[in-house]
């Protein structure tokens, strides 16, 4: 770093002379303008089959979706214009020259300086950084290579160009704030890529233009071999840095490093495996938008690491089955993810108009590679992005796989600490899904305070969610907001978070949740958990929740406060913008454009709700209106309340609550079944049930009262209508009722590393 910041070292774009000791002696003899030729004229080494063979590729794209090339056209069009679509934000008008270092919303420049001493975090230097290098991904300049592509309009390889130019002349290598991120050197090396590859044909690119280029991306490979995340930010910015080696490595033949870049690209991908993809598919910084970061990166190197003969694709494609199956499992219905942690606005490269929480696209790219027809159940229907990735022949593997959902309807990722329960796969079918895993990694940058805390999606409609980022620095007291408990579907006690953050990356109080029990069966999933979040508070308190899910039915959300003290509490129900929740007659009612979607009826616990107006950000930098309910109540000594949650209004279900010394019943009786839900019985009957279970779950069909199933945790015996149905084993037993009499299993308290669920 001292020997660049004096100029000893990569001060400016390399001259001819220095530039040709760099370049490869096979493939470029003559120097920097046959390099720049044989990035024109010569036949490229092996990239993405659908670029590779990009004719058959255009045809695809116009016949399967014909309506996308108008719509790519009218998006390289804008950016003609010079009007951007960043992040969350609404569209933009970009000046002309661009100004490449300015946050275009708060009017602040970075400065001019070496790169190492930006303090790119500090938005009163810079603004908001996220927003200037989202600028400098340059990813629109894939958006006009596809759209040069499918049209042959030669203003958008001439804009493209000129952009190209005007962003070497502003920042040359190593100097202003588009050099301070490896991860961004990477990203934009990446789309460099893409966009070479798409309009290399247009007499845009002169022999001068592609020279310049490549010097540029030869001085990124090196800035990333150098200045390689190892240290801060060893998460996505360390692979997707890796990969940028590797697109460089095995793209750019004519640069001397390229099979080093190709090799240590390779290297950290591979090596980084063990450590961010938990054995059950989880990512390990508890952020599932960089989940989904991780799983692009790794089909993209996936892709590449094939093509090129690398070693170990196997355990690449292993990983991937494990970070896809993860994510086609807690995915809604529409494609789009529960926003557990951090959300950054970006994507490692749009070649679809999706938008950054749907995940169908990356889900059917890895159907395709791995073969798993589950994968092409949840990614269906596919977008264009297949096509360009993997060519015609991967959209046609990925059109004759057998599609179809997985069997199982509940499932316990432990290593990560999420429990899905779902109806099931269908278009109109509810996911829940819980977090009680660690908080992260290390500092837990990209964690927030939701332990315990849930997303309930109706179909592919959010209802409950975790109210997002908006953004890492330009306010620190919002940051903390986003991320405090106060505004996740947890228990806050005292106005206190669960975990406390000490920065815009960084926990000084970190809270992992701890796993109680977990059993599913086909009528539904009980899952129990708790943390010690509030051990610091005056009184030390531990909260507990339990959550029943009654497949095409109902939820139970029981939230237990175990303390010798008095606190006060209070139970979060954030809602997704465009939701208006009410109190009927002690009732929240939530209604979807004056229809009631879903309502939350308290029992067993004195509180009040308090309904009021906040903010959700389902994409960085987005601020939408998004109302929230509490529920407060006061906690003395150990203290429940149970939610019932029910589709719609409470009319179809009716809701009965009784306590039999010290436990409690909650019976919910519909039209085809009658449930009860036992808690903390101890040996107690009630209607023909007795147990000492924690919890009890019995369905009754409600025609002739005949038991269907159970479901008990946490007891040593299960007595129905005077008959010994089971002695638990390990604390958990099931049964359902066959023609031979009860069937019944048994099992234990999940633990981590189970492996991942079945694609």
């Amino acid at each position: 770093i001292a020997a660049e910041r004096v100029g000893w070292r990569d001060a400016g774009e390399p001259t001819d002379g220095e530039f040709r000791k760099r370049l490869a002696p096979g493939p470029a003899p003559g120097g920097v303008g046959a390099a720049a030729r044989a990035l024109m004229h010569a036949p490229r080494p092996a990239f993405f089959p659908g670029v590779d063979d990009l004719p058959a590729t255009l045809a695809v794209v116009r016949e399967r979706w014909p309506e996308r090339v108008a719509e790519i056209a009218r998006a390289a069009d804008e950016i003609v214009a010079g009007n951007l679509s960043l992040l969350g934000h609404a569209p933009m008008r970009v000046p002309d020259p661009v100004a490449w270092s300015r946050d275009m919303l708060r009017g602040i420049t970075a400065p001019d300086a070496h790169w190492s001493r930006i303090a790119y975090l500090d938005p009163a230097v810079v603004g908001d950084h996220k927003l200037v290098w989202e600028l400098n991904r340059h990813q629109f300049l894939v958006t006009l290579g596809q759209g040069y592509a499918l049209t042959g309009r030669e203003a958008y390889a001439t804009r493209a160009a000129q952009l190209l130019v005007g962003w070497f002349d502003a920042n040359p290598p190593k100097r202003g704030i588009n050099w301070a991120s490896s991860l961004e050197v990477a990203y934009r090396a990446i789309a460099w890529t893409w966009a070479m590859r798409l309009m290399v044909a247009s007499p845009a690119f002169t022999e001068a233009i592609m020279a310049r280029w490549l010097k540029v991306i030869e001085v990124s490979a090196r800035h990333l071999e150098r200045y390689l995340s190892t240290w801060f930010s060893p998460n996505t910015h360390l692979t997707g840095e890796a990969l940028g080696l590797l697109y460089i490595g095995t793209q750019f033949p004519e640069l001397s490093g390229a099979p080093r870049w190709r090799e240590r690209g390779w290297e950290i991908l591979l090596g980084q495996l063990q450590r961010q993809v938990r054995p059950d598919g989880s990512y390990f910084e508890q952020a599932i938008h960089y989940h989904r970061y991780t799983l692009d990166i790794y089909l993209h190197a996936r892709v590449l690491g094939a093509a090129h003969g690398l070693h170990d694709v196997a355990r690449v494609d292993e990983a991937l089955a494990r970070l896809a199956t993860f994510l086609a499992w807690v995915a809604r219905a529409d494609g789009t993810i529960p926003l557990f942690g951090d959300e950054d606005g970006g994507r490692l490269l749009f070649l679809d108009s999706r938008a950054c929480d749907d995940v169908r696209s990356p889900l059917a790219t890895a159907a395709s590679l791995l073969g798993y027809g589950a994968l092409a159940y949840a990614g269906a229907p596919p977008s264009e992005e297949v096509a360009w990735l993997l060519g015609r022949r991967g959209l046609a593997a990925l059109d004759h796989l057998a599609s179809r959902p997985p069997a199982e309807t509940a499932h316990a990722f432990c290593d990560g600490g999420f429990f899905v329960m779902r109806d099931g796969w269908e278009a109109e079918d509810a996911v829940l899904t819980v977090d009680c895993g660690p908080l992260g990694t290390a500092n837990g940058g990209h964690a927030h305070a939701d332990t315990l805390a849930f997303d309930l999606a109706l179909g592919g409609r959010a209802v409950f969610v975790d109210a997002g980022t908006v953004s890492y620095t330009t306010s620190p007291a919002e940051r903390d907001r986003l991320r405090s408990s106060l505004v996740h579907n947890t228990v806050s006690l005292d106005g206190a978070s669960s975990s406390q953050p000490a920065g815009p990356f960084r926990w000084d109080v970190m809270t992992p949740g701890l796993v109680d029990a977990w059993h599913a069966t086909a009528a539904g999933a009980v899952f129990e958990g708790h943390h010690d979040g509030y051990a610091r508070l005056a009184s030390p308190a531990r909260h507990r929740r339990l959550v029943v899910s009654a497949r095409h039915g109902w939820w139970l959300v029981r939230d237990v406060i175990e303390s010798d003290g008095t606190h006060e509490a209070v139970a979060t129900f954030q809602c997704a913008a465009g939701l208006d929740p009410a109190v009927v007659d002690g009732t929240l009612q939530v209604s979807d454009d004056g229809r009631a979607i879903v309502s939350v009826c308290p029992v067993g616990g004195a509180g009040r709700w308090i309904v009021e107006d906040g903010v959700a950000s389902r994409r960085y930098g987005a601020r939408e209106a998004a109302r929230r309910a509490r529920f407060a109540f006061r906690t003395t000594g150990r203290t429940a309340v149970t939610f019932v949650i029910t589709r719609g209004a409470m009319s179809p279900w009716q809701v009965r609550h009784e306590r039999h010394g010290a436990g409690e019943m909650v019976r919910l009786s519909g039209a085809t079944a009658d449930d009860l839900v036992l808690f903390d019985a101890a040996g107690t009957a009630v209607d023909g049930v007795r147990t000492d279970a924690r919890v009890a779950w019995v369905r009754r069909r409600a025609s002739d009262g005949m038991v269907e199933s159970l479901l008990a945790s946490g007891g040593t015996m299960v007595e129905l209508d005077g008959m010994r149905v089971a002695e638990p084993a390990g604390g958990v037993v099931s049964a359902v009722r066959g023609r031979g009499g009860w069937e019944v299993a048994r099992g234990d308290v999940p633990r981590r590393s189970t492996g991942a669920a079945q694609p």
